[in-house]
């Protein structure tokens, strides 16, 4: 049971380095980080749509 605990803080503490919490976020860089993933995935629906079609 011992290994077990280990591991487990272990990964815990590894993972709490690879994904630091979001604390004390700015509402202003959530707007752009929105709007930048908004116009990513039109972007990249676009690109799908369009490639859908044959081109002669």
């Amino acid at each position: 049971m011992g290994l077990l605990a280990f591991l487990w803080r272990w990964l815990s503490s590894w993972f709490a380095r690879a994904v630091p919490a979001q604390t004390g976020r700015d509402p202003a860089n959530d707007e752009a980080l929105r709007q930048s993933i908004h116009d990513v995935t039109h972007e990249q629906l676009g690109i799908a749509h369009w490639s859908c079609h044959t081109h002669f």
